[in-house]
Parts: C-alpha cells; sequence; structure tokens
C-alpha cells in the first residue's frame, strides 16, 4: 500500500537522475501534491479522465424538483423538494432512468438552453421524461420535467469528482493503469514547475501518449437516449398520452 508521498517521490525519479535514497529537497513534496490534486479535480471538467463510473441511486416523491449532487461534507439547505446524493460533485452523467414496480423508464438528458427556452417547470407533475443537469462550482443540481407526480426510484450512473489527496493518503481506491498514468503526468507538470522541462523527454512523452489512451479508451461513453423527440419538452406529448 504505497502512500501518496511514495507515490511523488516515484515522480520525481521519472525526471531526475538522483540517487534513490536521498530524499526529497525544499517544498518537493508539497508542490508534487499541489499538483496530483490540480490534475485530479480538472478531471471533473468533462469527466473524460475518470474512468471510473458508479452508480447511485435514491427514492423521490411527489412534488420532488431537484436532485443535488454533493460531497458528503456539504450541507444542503432544508427543502421538501430536493433530495442529496452525497457521492461527491457529478463530473459526468452517464445514464440515469426512474424504476416503478420493477418497470424502468429511461431518463433523457436534455440541453439547459433547450429547457429553459421550452417550458416553465412549475406546473407539470406526472411521469418524469427528462433530466436537465445545472453545474455549479461545489455541487451539480439535476433537474427531473416534469416534476414526479407519485413515488420513483432514481438511479444514475455517472462519474463523481475525485477527493483531493494528502501526503499520507494512498491511491489504491484508483486502478493501476489510471495509477500509472498519473505518474507520468504528474511528473511532467512538476518537471515544469521545477525547471526541468529538458527532463521530459520524447520517450517519456511517448509513454504518456500510450498511457493516456488506456484511460480514454477505460473511459465510459455518455450514451444520449434518443427517440421521437417531437414536442416531448413543450408537453404535447402529455396531451397525446392522456397523462
Amino acid at each position: 500500500m504505497a502512500t501518496v508521498r511514495e507515490f511523488i517521490f516515484q515522480c520525481y525519479r521519472i525526471i531526475s537522475a538522483s540517487n534513490p535514497t536521498v530524499p526529497l529537497h525544499g517544498d518537493d513534496q508539497k508542490l508534487g501534491i499541489q499538483v496530483l490534486n490540480q490534475l485530479l479535480q480538472s478531471y471533473a471538467a468533462t469527466g473524460l479522465m475518470i474512468t471510473i463510473a458508479k452508480t447511485v441511486t435514491v427514492p423521490i416523491n411527489l412534488g420532488m424538483k431537484e436532485i443535488i449532487f454533493t460531497d458528503p461534507t456539504y450541507s444542503a439547505p432544508t427543502d421538501p423538494t430536493l433530495v442529496q446524493i452525497a457521492n461527491g460533485r457529478l463530473a459526468n452523467l452517464n445514464s440515469a432512468w426512474l424504476e416503478l414496480n420493477g418497470v424502468t423508464y429511461p431518463l433523457i438528458d436534455e440541453s439547459r438552453d433547450e429547457f429553459l427556452a421550452s417550458w416553465k417547470y412549475e406546473p407539470l407533475q406526472g411521469l418524469p421524461r427528462f433530466i436537465i443537469v445545472f453545474p455549479e462550482i461545489d455541487i451539480v443540481r439535476a433537474q427531473l420535467y416534469p416534476a414526479p407526480s407519485q413515488f420513483f426510484t432514481f438511479f444514475a450512473r455517472g462519474k463523481f469528482q475525485l477527493n483531493t489527496v494528502t501526503s499520507n493518503d494512498t491511491l489504491d481506491s484508483l486502478p493501476q493503469y489510471y495509477q500509472r498514468y498519473l505518474l507520468f503526468a504528474t511528473a511532467k507538470d512538476i518537471s515544469i514547475y521545477k525547471g526541468r522541462s529538458e527532463a521530459w523527454t520524447e520517450k517519456l512523452e511517448d509513454m504518456l501518449r500510450q498511457a493516456t489512451d488506456i484511460m480514454v479508451a477505460a473511459s465510459e461513453v455518455n450514451l444520449a437516449i434518443t427517440g421521437d423527440r417531437e414536442d416531448l419538452l413543450n408537453g404535447a406529448w402529455r396531451v397525446r398520452a392522456g397523462i
């Protein structure tokens, strides 16, 4: 079980020819951990470089307006129309669906602009057909449309922002291929900050590219649910369906 401290030391060995028994100097360890955390948090922008997706679930009831994806330490406001999933800030939503009495109802991931320009939310309740994601700095809000008119079980599969690490933490929760990629990615950035750019050779760059390709290949792709979308968002489908 290697610690983050040992991981950073390994990063420095990639760009330095110093004796492996020589400890890091000055702020080397602090800088390395800072760079590693910057990389981990930057992956939450698109979720592409987070390869590990999780399925989370929460019960929702009549009139529930929003689902909030947060860090466990976040204190969500007390509001009966909100429900919180404390599994971390959502980086990328792969798919979402509802279940009721053993029947699955897929949700369509609709763009915010399309939703806000199409219909007002408050008057409608029924079987939710859409999920609209609103990213914020510390949390991500997801709104169901229409609002549920009865009890459902909500499921979402997605990628969640990785936690920051300290020197005594480990990266054991990450796959080995992920750790190998982080090893080269962190070493490359450290070489720039430490004035060691010349140590980052074309051979190392090629190894980083190979590790990146493996990461991208392992990353789940968001397969949007498509179908007959004509007049779905503006409510006409509800009239035809008798809802």
